[in-house]
C-alpha cells in the first residue's frame, strides 16, 4: 500500500521545512534510497540547495537541481553506478524524463499534492507550525485520504 508520512514540526524556526527535508534526504541517502524533492518555485529550490549544502556542520546531502545545466543523462550513469543524489525540482520544472527515475521517496513541499503523486510508493509531507501551514496540509492530508493511502503523522522538534 502507498503511504503518506506527515512531519508536524512542533516548533517556530527560519526554514524548519527545509531543514526537515535535509534531514530526512540525509536519513534515506543513509539508507542507499534516493528521494526527489519537490517544491513551489525554482527560488525555493535553490534555496532548499542552500540547505541541503549546509543543514549540518559535519555533513552535507548530495543532490542535483533541475535545471539548464543538470544532465539527464549523467543522473541516469550515476545511477546505474549506484549513486543517488536526490534532486530537488520546482513543481512546474517537473517532466516525464524526470519521473522515469527510481526515485524512492516523494518528499513534497509543494502546496498541494502533485500530479504524479501515485508515481510514488513513499511521500513525506513536511508541515510548519503556523496556521496557514497546517491549513494547506489538512487540505492534502483529504486528498491522500481519498486516494486511499495509508496515512502516518509524527510530530517533530527541529
Amino acid at each position: 500500500m502507498k503511504q503518506v508520512d506527515f512531519y508536524l514540526i512542533s516548533n517556530r524556526l527560519r526554514n524548519g521545512r527545509h531543514k526537515m527535508a535535509s534531514r530526512l534526504a540525509e536519513k534515506l541517502r543513509g539508507l542507499s534510497k534516493n528521494a526527489l524533492l519537490v517544491t513551489d518555485s525554482a527560488q525555493e529550490s535553490e534555496q532548499l540547495s542552500e540547505t541541503l549544502w549546509s543543514f549540518k556542520d559535519s555533513a552535507f546531502v548530495a543532490h542535483d537541481v533541475l535545471g539548464a545545466n543538470l544532465d539527464l543523462q549523467q543522473m541516469r550513469w550515476n545511477q546505474t553506478q549506484g549513486l543517488k543524489p536526490c534532486l530537488v525540482s520546482d513543481v512546474l520544472s517537473m517532466t516525464p524524463d524526470v519521473l522515469e527515475h527510481s526515485f524512492d521517496v516523494l518528499i513534497n513541499l509543494h502546496e498541494e499534492v502533485p500530479v504524479y503523486s501515485h508515481h510514488f510508493d513513499r511521500i513525506a509531507e513536511i508541515v510548519d507550525a503556523d496556521d496557514a501551514s497546517k491549513a494547506l496540509a489538512r487540505r492534502r492530508y483529504k486528498t491522500y485520504q481519498g486516494e486511499g493511502f495509508e496515512i502516518r503523522t509524527h510530530e517533530i522538534a527541529l
